[in-house]
């Protein structure tokens, strides 16, 4: 399980504009300030323009920025966006729920606007490297297994209660979900919106209590006041991920809730930024100049293939497909655990994984949307191989396509993860996602053989 370790609080000197008020009861109220001053964005304009020149230099300089805004800034851009539409829906449910007029429709848009964040998030995880790892967003918003215990605890503790029902439920969840940070973040919001691999029915949500094994003493409209707080931290959070690779060229709307939410600027070591204090865009795109990430382009993409693309890759097959593989076959160790399972409470473990290979393959073709596209785009990671002979683009681009099959085939087989671990099929995903793994560590290092051009 991923944990939540916030860093100290802290705001430096002279590094917000002035002008910031307490927040209203309202936590969407949009308060007359910015998160930074005139002379810090000049800064950021600046770097953005100079990084983006430094880029178009070179052939490796170009594939790199094609990374950056052809993968990594929509999918940033999408998931903060669908957050806010979970968010909204949370915030619907709840609010029915209290006044008894909650439907069936109400909480099919709750888990339709679930699964259209989550799977935006599912395709970043070929890029954790930079905000999501840096500013621990990432363990924040999609920590597991759930515990029920926790659960349990929390909505049975009297003053949690008056946290989630108070002036600011949002922040409340955020400052003080040491003992409940299992529950936090989409796996929280998928128990509460899923069970048994369907949407929860109005008729559960209507009862006075939960029906949940261990959970019968935890009230229903406060499990949605939960849900609705949660959604809320994790807008804030996923609007955090794109302001600290994009900086200020987000949405106004979202830039307005940060400086409203200032808390979880004020969390980061590096104000949401990358330590040389630009959007990690322009760190990236800074290679070879002392702003830069790594001192080279070719290091640049040996960090997406290693630091990126096989980290996600290893943990698909060794830990999400594995651990509980393992268990249930009997070949486990101490360390592994038979519910190490991503999404069980909506059967949509395969999806979550197929999604991560589809990060993957995203970010090599160097456009999104790649489950309906066959041919890398020109300045892309593959076509770069293959313009400069790579020996084995072939078996790497085979071994993308055979991965995400096998998760196809188990995700339509009718038989949940959750269900049947130790399925033959899991072993089939395992080994086809580890070959995957294999190839893109050989495309890694031959890559950071290269030199720069």
């Amino acid at each position: 399980m991923k944990k939540v370790t916030k860093f100290a609080m802290f705001l430096l000197a002279g590094t917000l504009a002035t002008g910031f008020t307490s927040c209203s009861s309202d936590d969407d109220e949009i308060i007359n300030t910015t998160i930074l001053t005139p002379e810090q964005q000049a800064e950021l304009n600046k770097a953005e323009s100079e990084s983006s020149a430094n880029a178009n230099k070179t052939e490796m300089g170009k594939v790199v920025a094609n990374y950056i805004d052809y993968v990594i800034k929509p999918t940033y851009l999408d998931l903060a966006q669908k957050s806010d539409v979970l968010y909204q829906a949370c915030q619907n449910l709840y609010q029915k729920r209290k006044a008894g007029t909650l439907t069936q429709n109400d909480i099919d848009a709750a888990c339709e606007a679930f699964k259209d964040a989550r799977r935006d998030w599912e395709q970043s995880e070929s890029f954790l490297y930079g905000a999501a790892s840096d500013n621990e967003i990432d363990p924040h918003i999609d920590s597991w297994p759930l515990d029920h215990d926790q659960l349990t605890k929390a909505l049975n503790d009297a003053n949690v209660i008056a946290g989630i029902n108070g002036e600011n439920p949002t922040k409340y969840v955020y400052d003080n979900n040491g003992n409940f940070d299992s529950v936090l973040g989409f796996h929280g919001l998928e128990f509460v919106l899923f069970r048994n691999g369907k949407n929860r029915s109005v008729a559960d949500f209507n009862a006075e209590k939960e029906t949940e094994a261990g959970l019968t003493s935890v009230s229903t409209v406060n499990e949605a006041a939960f849900a609705a707080a949660v959604a809320g931290d994790l807008r804030n959070m996923t609007y955090l991920l794109e302001y600290g690779w994009l900086g200020t060229s987000i949405p106004a709307t979202h830039q307005a809730q940060l400086a409203n939410a200032i808390w979880v600027i004020n969390g980061t070591r590096h104000q949401g930024l990358s330590p040389k204090m630009i959007p990690y865009r322009d760190y990236s795109k800074f290679a070879t100049k002392e702003n830069g990430m790594f001192a080279s382009w070719h290091e640049t993409l040996n960090n997406i293939f290693i630091g990126g693309c096989s980290g996600i890759c290893e943990e698909v097959a060794s830990q999400k497909l594995g651990q509980a593989y393992r268990k249930a076959t009997g070949t486990g160790t101490a360390e592994d655990a038979a519910n190490y399972i991503e999404s069980p409470y909506s059967k949509r473990s395969f999806q979550d994984y197929q999604d991560n290979i589809y990060s993957i393959k995203n970010s090599l073709y160097g456009v999104r949307g790649t489950e309906n596209i066959s041919t890398p785009t020109q300045y892309s990671i593959m076509n770069f191989l293959k313009n400069n002979n790579y020996p084995k683009y072939n078996e790497l681009n085979s071994a993308l396509n055979e991965a995400i099959a096998a998760l196809e085939t188990a995700k339509k087989s009718g038989i949940a993860f959750i269900d049947q671990p130790g399925n033959p099929q899991v072993k089939t995903c395992i080994d086809k996602v580890d070959a995957l793994n294999e190839a893109l560590n050989a495309a890694g290092t031959w890559i950071n053989q290269q030199t720069d051009k």
